[in-house]
C-alpha cells in the first residue's frame, strides 16, 4: 500500500541502489515517465533529485502502463489499467518494471507488470491494450461547471481556509500539476449528503510531447490525484487537520476516448461507501469539451487518529 499524501520514506534502500540518472524536476510529467528499456520485457524509471519522499502512485501506475504499452503489436491503445499497491516507493531509487505477456488475440493484448524497489516488489499492474474498433456509443454529460479559466487561482480561491490551502500547495509544489476548483472547495458545496462529492480541474504543469501513450500515461498519473479526499466529505474531517491517514489499495483506470493530459481535464469524484477501516471512490475525467475520457475507481484503508 502507498500513502495518498507523500511524506517522507523510511528506511535505507541499501547499498547500490542510487543511480547517477536522475529526473530533471524542470521536464515536468513527461520527464518523470521516461523510461530506459534494459531488457526486451524489463523497463527502468529514474530516480528524483532531492529529500527521500513516498513516491506518488499514480506515477509508479503510469510508468507501469508505458512498460506495458512498449511490448504490444503496433496501433493497440491502452482500455484500461488495474494496479494494486503494496509497499511504499522510494523517490531517490530507480524503479524496474518487469512486464509479463498474458495474451495477445486478435484485437486485445493483456500484460502483467511488476514494479520492483530494492525491498520488494512495490506494485503489481494488469493492463488491456486493444486495436482501433467501431461501435455503439453513449456516455453520460458532465454537470454544468465553470472553466478554468474563470477560476481564481488557489491562493484566492481557498485563502479563506488556510490549512486546506497549505496543504494543496504543498501537494501541487512537490508534484507538476495544476489545479483548479470550480466550486471554490476541495468538496461540493450543496450535494446530497449521502454522498461525498469532487470537482476539480486538473492538468500537468508542463507540455507534454510524444505518442499518445504519453498523453494516455499522463491521464493515469493525473487519475490518481485527490481521488481520496472525497472520501471524507461526509464526516467533519478535514485532509488537512492531519488526523486522518489514507493508503492506496487498489486503483483503476478504463479509459474511453484519447486525451491531451496537458490541457483541463475536469474530474467529479464519488465515495459511495466508507467502512471497516477502508473507503471506496470511483471518478469520471472529462475534456473541457465535455467528452468523458476515463472512469476510475479507488479502494484505500482509511484510518482516524484516535485523540490522545
Amino acid at each position: 500500500m502507498r500513502a495518498d499524501h507523500p511524506h517522507t520514506a523510511t528506511g535505507d534502500p541499501g547499498p547500490g541502489a542510487r543511480r547517477s540518472g536522475h529526473v530533471d524536476p524542470e521536464a515536468g510529467v513527461g520527464g518523470l515517465l521516461e523510461l530506459e528499456q534494459v531488457e526486451p520485457l524489463v523497463f527502468r524509471g529514474r530516480a528524483h533529485a532531492g529529500e527521500r519522499v513516498r513516491l506518488y502512485g499514480g506515477e509508479v501506475a503510469a510508468q507501469a502502463m508505458l512498460a506495458a504499452g512498449r511490448t504490444v503489436p503496433p496501433g493497440r491503445a491502452l482500455n484500461s489499467l488495474g494496479a494494486y499497491f503494496l509497499l511504499p516507493g522510494d523517490s531517490t531509487v530507480p524503479v524496474t518494471y518487469e512486464v509479463g505477456v498474458a495474451r495477445d488475440g486478435g484485437t486485445y493484448s493483456t500484460r502483467t507488470v511488476e514494479a520492483r524497489q530494492p525491498g520488494g516488489p512495490i506494485l503489481l499492474a494488469t493492463a488491456s491494450f486493444q486495436s482501433p474498433e467501431r461501435g455503439l456509443g453513449h456516455q453520460v454529460a458532465p454537470d454544468p461547471v465553470r472553466m478554468p479559466e474563470d477560476l481564481p487561482p488557489l491562493e484566492e480561491a481557498l485563502a479563506y481556509d488556510p490549512p486546506t490551502l497549505a496543504w494543496i500547495s504543498e501537494v501541487t509544489d512537490r508534484l507538476p500539476v495544476e489545479v483548479r476548483f470550480p466550486d471554490g472547495a476541495l468538496h461540493r458545496p450543496g450535494a446530497s449528503g449521502h454522498i461525498a462529492a469532487l470537482r476539480v480541474w486538473l492538468r500537468t504543469r508542463h507540455a507534454l510531447k510524444g505518442p499518445p501513450d504519453v498523453h494516455a500515461a499522463g491521464v493515469v498519473y493525473l487519475s490518481d490525484l485527490l481521488m481520496l479526499v472525497a472520501s471524507l466529505r461526509p464526516h467533519p474531517h478535514r485532509i488537512a487537520d492531519g488526523d486522518v491517514w489514507f493508503a492506496t489499495i487498489g486503483h483503476s483506470v478504463v479509459l474511453h476516448a484519447p486525451a491531451r493530459a496537458d490541457d483541463w481535464l475536469l474530474y467529479e469524484v464519488e465515495s459511495d461507501w466508507a467502512g471497516d477501516g477502508r473507503c471506496l471512490t470511483r471518478g469520471r475525467l472529462f475534456d473541457r469539451a465535455g467528452s468523458l475520457c476515463a472512469s476510475t475507481t479507488q479502494e484505500a484503508v482509511l484510518r482516524v487518529r484516535e485523540a490522545g
